[in-house]
């Protein structure tokens, strides 16, 4: 599986489909996009969730963008989907971490990264949780260091829906307004969409989350 989204993921790269992952050929096809969405709903989210689910599983950056794209052409639906979306490509990424490298490491790892490990799956839903809500972490560093870990599966899905829903409902948010943005001259861009009053937030509910790890560390070296 994992030589199987290597694969994908070269070959993105290869015949440059990020160009498709762009706001300036968003606002070329929104009509199009729109028209077609509104005519089969029921293909179009069927698309989305593929696309979603690909991008997640291959470690592409892109989910922030397509949750965006998701409240353009969905509105609040788009939730819903971009949740599903990337908690299966996670799931999916997960696992084919997990039946390779984890595989080896919980067989043969043994000193600090059996340690790490250990550590690690003892807290490793604030951890997972910590890192889905940072808006500066990519979706696939959780999900391989998750199934790399060895983390169970309960706990990599319960962090993974509860960590990305705040951020997933405000960039749905954001993209219902892309109609408002296209109308002036030049396309937005992420980095002036997301801005300090949207991430800022975000990068606080993940110093929270990460608070109950620290006063573990702290107590257990104040009590040696």
């Amino acid at each position: 599986m994992l030589g199987c989204l290597i694969a994908l993921f070269l070959l993105f790269y290869y015949f440059r489909l990020y160009h498709y992952l762009t706001f300036e050929t968003l606002k070329l096809y929104q009509m199009i996009l729109k028209d077609w969405t509104h005519t089969h709903y029921v293909s179009a989210v069927f698309c989305y969730l593929i696309i979603f689910i690909l991008i997640i599983a291959c470690g592409i950056p892109g989910a922030t963008f397509l949750t965006l794209i998701g409240g353009f052409l969905f509105g609040l639906s788009a939730i819903l989907y971009a949740i599903l979306g990337t908690t299966l490509g996670g799931l999916t990424l997960f696992f084919a971490i997990r039946t390779t490298f984890g595989t080896h490491i919980a067989a043969r790892s043994s000193g600090w990264i059996k340690t790490m490990e250990s550590g690690f799956q003892k807290n490793a839903f604030l951890y997972i949780l910590m890192l889905r809500l940072m808006p500066v972490f990519p979706c696939w560093v959780s999900n391989v260091s998750a199934g790399a870990l060895n983390v169970p599966v309960k706990t990599f899905l319960a962090a993974t829906v509860i960590g990305i829903i705040p951020a997933t409902t405000i960039y749905v948010f954001l993209g219902r307004s892309f109609e408002q943005f296209f109308l002036l001259p030049e396309p937005p861009s992420l980095s002036t969409l997301l801005s300090p009053a949207i991430t800022l937030p975000l990068i606080g509910l993940a110093i929270l989350s990460s608070l109950p790890v620290f006063y573990k560390g702290i107590k257990k070296y104040l009590n040696k």
